[in-house]
């Protein structure tokens, strides 16, 4: 689990820390062993992230920061983070969030909680914004509701975070007819001469019969 327990040493600076996902010492991310991820500044989280995004969303008219979304989701960004070098870490597991969860956090949490608190009290999207400067771990109030939290990692994400790409599945590829009839040949001919045993190409000519 990313979140540390009361009381627990950090793994980095040996601080013991209260319970958070970052170090309230050295500031860096407890479930980060490499020591890379930080905690983003207040600068970096509302006048960067939070100010950036809603400039990029007003220039591109939304359509445009939507397809640029489909780019970025995958490595776990928004367009701003891209540019400001932090992603979305699931704060439960600390691994980067998918693709889907992105569209999530940004379209269905964010802007549907904006809209709601905004229905009510008609600034839902600047306390979205300021909660970052209550929060021990800069979390938003839409990062609360999705379980995320952002992280700074100007060299990228470690080896160890990024996501998993599936592996392909390997194909059984089926030998030609030909070649097996010419095997099955071969094998007759080693078994004629005596250099197979009759075990052994009956074992054999299993094999082969059982890859037509």
């Amino acid at each position: 689990m990313a979140a540390a327990s009361a009381g627990i040493t950090c793994p980095h600076c040996n601080a013991r820390t209260q319970q958070a996902l970052f170090c309230q010492v050295c500031g860096l991310f407890m479930a980060d062993r490499t020591g890379t991820l930080q905690r983003v500044t207040y600068n970096r989280r509302f006048f960067g992230d939070w100010l950036l995004e809603g400039v990029l969303v007003l220039v591109t008219l939304v359509v445009g920061w939507l397809i640029w979304l489909a780019f970025t989701a995958q490595t776990s960004q928004t367009p701003a983070k891209r540019i400001l070098g932090v992603y979305v870490l699931d704060a439960a597991t600390g691994v980067p969030v998918s693709a889907g969860k992105m569209w999530m956090r940004e379209v269905l949490v964010k802007w549907l909680l904006v809209t709601l608190v905004n229905a009510v009290i008609g600034v839902g999207g600047l306390i979205d914004a300021l909660w970052v400067f209550f929060d021990k771990d800069r979390q938003t109030l839409h990062d609360k509701v999705a379980s995320t939290v952002v992280v700074y990692a100007p060299a990228g994400l470690p080896e160890e975070f990024a996501a998993a790409s599936p592996q392909p599945i390997a194909r059984q590829v089926t030998p030609p007819m030909k070649d097996l009839a010419e095997q099955l040949r071969e094998l007759a001919r080693l078994h004629e001469q005596g250099i197979l045993t009759d075990e052994e190409y009956e074992q054999k000519r299993s094999e082969l019969a059982g890859k037509l």
